[in-house]
């Protein structure tokens, strides 16, 4: 019995597991957290759990796959999206030689 309810609650909460961080995307606009490496990673797994619960029948892994595949999805999509608004790393002020030497003139 308890076997059961933890095969239906796994995939049920590793489906909405990435609904803060799509949220977050949404919102912020922003994706300067997110790697692509790690969403294309998640969609494949997504795939394969899809694939696996097709395979042996299992109602709670398709459904949480379909739902996963979806959110991931939209996930990359909105990287896609805003990773054009990615903000330039700030350069630090570049210095002379002789500016640095006038500097220490003045100490």
């Amino acid at each position: 019995m308890i076997a059961h309810i933890v095969a239906v609650l796994a995939p049920l909460i590793n489906c909405v597991q990435q609904m803060p961080q799509l949220y977050k995307a949404y919102e912020t606009k922003s994706v300067d957290d997110l790697s692509l490496g790690t969403l294309l990673l998640i969609l494949l797994t997504n795939l394969l759990w899809l694939t696996h619960g097709y395979f042996i029948m299992d109602y709670s892994l398709l459904i949480s796959g379909v739902v996963s595949l979806c959110i991931n999805s939209a996930l990359l999509a909105l990287y896609l999206i805003y990773r054009k608004n990615v903000k330039p790393v700030a350069k630090g002020p570049t210095y002379r030689h002789d500016d640095i030497l006038s500097d220490t003139n003045k100490l």
